[in-house]
């Protein structure tokens, strides 16, 4: 497994594995300006030159909104999930991130143990957050610089 940072030029690769992988993923246009806006982050996992995931987060000063982190369904279960984020934490502690946020939906139990495994602690919740009326969990984890 290749992982490597992901710029504008990646972003047909990372919308066709949202498309597949991710049913609330990004658009390509999307995508593409949110790497012109200049605060998009992405690190993408690559399997003989295929991206078989990737996670974003969009960065702000000290701070790092979580996006999303998906992986192709036959590579889940095989640590690509957890190894892009502690690269990508390993990048973003580099550029002084202190704390990076998320927000899950509250029925995610897989998704919010993944996170709990990997330090996010629950902060409060957002009422009716997602567009079919569902909650979200907002999770913070503190890097130590």
């Amino acid at each position: 497994m290749i992982y490597q940072r992901l710029d504008k030029s990646h972003a047909p690769l990372i919308a066709k594995l949202f498309s597949t992988d991710l049913p609330d993923g990004w658009s390509q246009n999307l995508i593409e300006d949110a790497f012109i806006a200049g605060r998009f982050y992405a690190l993408g996992a690559f399997s003989e030159n295929e991206l078989v995931g990737v996670i974003t987060f969009d960065k702000s000063f000290e701070t790092a909104d979580l996006e999303d982190i998906v992986v192709k369904k036959q590579f889940r279960n095989k640590g690509v999930a957890t190894n892009l984020l502690e690269r990508a934490e390993t990048d973003l502690k580099s550029q002084k991130t202190e704390k990076v946020f998320l927000e899950v939906r509250e029925s995610n139990f897989t998704a919010i143990s993944f996170y709990s495994k990997n330090g996010f602690k629950k902060i409060s919740v957002r009422k009716n957050y997602y567009a079919d009326g569902e909650n979200a969990l907002v999770m913070l984890k503190e890097l130590a610089l």
